[in-house]
């Protein structure tokens, strides 16, 4: 992803996250935002006191079809308006996965201790066998979740896109290298 090419970590892969920086004040950029969005049909979304919520519209979301957040908020000690964005899918999805990965791995975790403790005190436990399991669950979940996010790349990009040039209408954008 070209606009988080400096996020590295675990967190920005899962949920990517940049910051632009405008000449505008916030209140102006908001209502901007806003106007384009009730005006655009490749976008929806809505509007809250200090946030934005892009999304893909009803017909073309699947399954993996992201959100942006986006807060618009005067950067303090400088003289620029400062716009954090964050990506990821939608909270339903976001709660399954998170619910799966856990699910897998208290399984895996007691499943391996209580295999541990039949083995030092029978010499033997089928329950072991949880562990490579549990791994390769655990790999296939991940796995599963980056085809997701390939797949809602482009609407991704697309969401990206709308926000750029809605704040390009008003004022001069540049990407912040420390989000």
């Amino acid at each position: 992803m070209p606009f988080n090419r400096l996020n590295h970590t675990i967190l920005g892969e899962i949920r990517p996250r940049f910051a632009l920086k405008i000449d505008a004040e916030p209140e102006t950029a908001m209502t901007h935002v806003a106007e384009r969005l009730k005006a655009e049909k490749t976008v929806s979304g809505e509007r809250s006191d200090h946030y934005i919520f892009l999304r893909t519209p009803s017909w073309e979301r699947h399954y993996w079809s992201p959100e942006m957040t986006v807060r618009i908020e005067v950067e303090e000690f400088t003289d620029f308006t400062r716009v954090s964005c964050l990506i990821g899918p939608r909270q339903v999805v976001w709660a399954m996965w998170a619910f799966i990965y856990s699910s897998i791995a208290l399984v895996t975790i007691f499943g391996g201790i209580f295999g541990y403790v039949q083995y030092t005190q029978e010499g033997s436990s089928n329950w072991l066998y949880v562990i490579p399991a549990g791994i390769l669950l655990i790999f296939s979940a991940f796995i599963a979740a980056k085809f997701g996010q390939h797949k809602g790349r482009d609407q991704m990009l697309h969401l990206v896109s709308f926000l750029y040039h809605s704040l390009n209408e008003i004022t001069t954008v540049e990407r912040i290298e420390n989000p």
